[in-house]
């Protein structure tokens, strides 16, 4: 498996087309045609499929997808690390929805303009599903995104970081706040309320309550968090928050998580751009602190999410591999370890 393969893989799933992608790649169609066959031997499966003359990835294609994005990234983090140091300053311009860069991922900017305080971040808010066109139309150096799975935007390099549940958020002083183990009709008549109705946590959120015959009362969208967080306060209704703008929620707007005994939403945290090599020093200086940053969260989420159900939870949602499993499964007692031997045929069955 070589970077040219992957770099394949990854341009067809943006074009779905062989021609296309050769154009971009400056490769033969044929030459296309033969890493992605050469890929699919090792890989073991089928990436892509044909129907007529629609192109898809396959389900093993998606999943595939991912860590060859990741592969090609370290790949690029590699060279650099080995590059002599480039001067970072002036400035680049950072997009996102204001969940994202306003909340989750405070901890990466204060940690780069520490690193690199002769640099300067210009924020650009926009609802999560407008962060792609603003790439495409140069007003974003980097962009941030979330998604609820993995995927390829046409023209684009969209690298996954890290995935992380949503949770549903109340006032402290909500009457479903302090009780344990909520099933889904708890939410029976409940407010709604979130900045945009394009979210695609949203857009995963609503669809699944409506097919358990769950009937929310009055859904709102108000363009904005602190407008959001005030009316969730003051009419004792309910939003979303990833995992890690829970905390901040918490502290910055006295929101608290609902206690569910149930399989939450998981969310894809994304960093866009439209190609490295041509990436500014100092975009490319935060890409690859994305990158770190993402490899710490990883373990301060499986550290948070440490709990047998959540483990469980994790293994279900498929995001968990050999190495996080081993250190969260040798941190449980000899009971919860017995306990999971019962639940499962093979406690070390991985995916790989």
């Amino acid at each position: 498996m070589d970077t040219k393969q992957l770099l394949t893989m990854i341009t067809l799933s943006q074009t779905l087309n062989y021609q296309k992608a050769a154009e971009q790649l400056q490769y033969a169609p044929s030459t296309l045609f033969k890493h992605i066959q050469m890929l699919e031997q090792e890989v073991g499966a089928p990436l892509f499929r044909k129907t007529g003359r629609q192109m898809a990835l396959t389900p093993q294609g998606e999943a595939f997808l991912v860590h060859a994005n990741r592969m090609v990234e370290h790949y690029y983090l590699a060279l650099d690390s080995v590059c002599p140091a480039e001067k970072l300053e002036g400035s680049i311009t950072v997009g996102g929805c204001e969940i994202n860069i306003g909340n989750s991922l405070i901890p990466l900017f204060e940690q780069f303009h520490t690193a690199h305080g002769e640099t300067r971040l210009n924020m650009m808010m926009t609802h999560n599903a407008g962060v792609p066109a603003l790439i495409r139309s140069d007003m974003l150096d980097i962009g941030f995104f979330y998604t609820t799975r993995p995927g390829a935007v046409s023209g684009l390099r969209v690298v996954p970081l890290y995935r992380e549940p949503v949770y549903m958020m109340v006032s402290w002083d909500h009457p479903l706040a302090q009780k344990k183990g909520l099933k889904y009709d708890a939410l029976e008549g409940m407010q709604f309320m979130y900045p945009h109705d394009t979210c695609c946590f949203v857009g995963e959120f609503l669809p699944m309550l409506a097919k358990m015959g769950v009937h929310l009362g009055k859904t709102t969208f108000l363009g904005g968090v602190q407008l959001v967080v005030e009316q969730v306060r003051k009419e004792g209704a309910m939003t979303l928050a990833p995992h890690c703008a829970a905390q901040h929620y918490h502290d910055a707007y006295g929101l608290v998580k609902l206690d569910m005994d149930e399989e939450p939403i998981w969310a894809w945290e994304n960093i866009v751009y439209k190609n490295y090599e041509t990436l500014k020093p100092t975009a490319r200086a935060l890409a690859r602190s994305s990158a770190v940053y993402a490899d710490e969260r990883v373990k301060i989420i499986r550290t948070e999410l440490r709990s047998l159900d959540d483990l469980c939870d994790l293994l279900a949602a498929d995001c968990i591999f050999e190495e996080e499993f081993l250190s969260v499964y040798a941190s449980f007692d000899d009971f919860t370890c017995a306990i999971y031997k019962l639940l499962t045929f093979n406690p070390l069955c991985f995916r790989n």
